[in-house]
């Protein structure tokens, strides 16, 4: 169980079969995936686990970041605190993103 004052966030892959919650530190709470993601391979799986932690990390730095302010924090603040800014947070989520779409697909599919 997770200190209700430290963000988190749950994001899942493309497909839905692996869902991984982080806190804004980086640290994953819960980690649920399907038995199906076995076929793909350790080091598939590994790399889906890990770049999910990266795409909730960041989103719960952003979480906190608006949270702060909220509270008035000022931005220059923020910023020395390495809390992401909402544009700084889009491009980091596409970069992450690009990472998938450049994956080949998972299939059963062998060629000859």
């Amino acid at each position: 169980m997770t200190d209700p004052d430290v963000p988190v966030f749950t994001t899942t892959s493309s497909n839905r079969t692996i869902t991984v919650t982080a806190t804004d530190a980086g640290q994953i709470t819960e980690l649920r995936f399907e038995a199906s993601e076995y076929g793909h391979g350790a080091a598939s799986l590994a790399a889906e686990i890990v770049r999910l932690a990266q795409r909730c990390t960041l989103l719960a730095r952003g979480r906190r970041r608006d949270a702060l302010a909220a509270m008035g924090l000022a931005g220059v603040l923020l910023d020395r605190l390495g809390l992401p800014d909402p544009d700084t947070v889009a491009t980091e989520l596409a970069r992450l993103d690009a990472r998938t779409a450049d994956a080949a697909p998972h299939s059963w599919v062998r060629a000859l």
